[in-house]
């Protein structure tokens, strides 16, 4: 049987190995942002979720209608970095459905991506241009076309 850890700890695994130098990936310091925006991400939401539960991971407790832990949800966040993946806590079996705050923060784009298309815009790129400057690996748009 495997151990079950919370996603933090797997990225913050994969951030140490990146900084030690055992990951090698071409773009380092893009990636070193990735993971650590993906980690403060993941623990502010693991720490919301222990605040809905009243409990920590994996620590059991008899007390109805305070719920329970219910695996994980992926989610993404748009940055100037390009995408950036993070595992967000389910939490089931509570008197009241519950809503993640912080997940409700990080819909849509970050200021600063906005900023730089402004920004790109003003300096005379044209529309197509700036399009094809925020596309991520996969060839995915960042921006909306409006």
């Amino acid at each position: 049987m495997t151990m079950r850890i919370p996603a933090s700890m797997r990225t913050r695994q994969s951030l140490c190995d990146l900084i030690e130098g055992r990951l090698s990936t071409p773009a380092g310091r893009s990636e070193l942002m990735k993971l650590a925006t993906r980690l403060i991400v993941e623990e502010a939401l693991e720490g919301e979720s222990r605040d809905a539960v009243g409990r920590d991971y994996y620590e059991h407790s008899a007390e109805p209608g305070q719920g329970y832990r219910n695996g994980v949800r992926s989610g993404r966040l748009k940055t100037a970095e390009g995408f950036v993946e993070y595992s967000a806590p389910q939490v089931a079996g509570r008197d009241e459905p519950f809503r993640s705050e912080i997940r409700e923060h990080l819909k849509g784009r970050t200021e600063a991506l906005e900023d730089l298309a402004v920004e790109l815009l003003a300096r005379g790129l044209s529309v197509r241009d700036i399009e094809d400057a925020f596309r991520d690996e996969t060839g995915r748009l960042l921006l909306s076309k409006t």
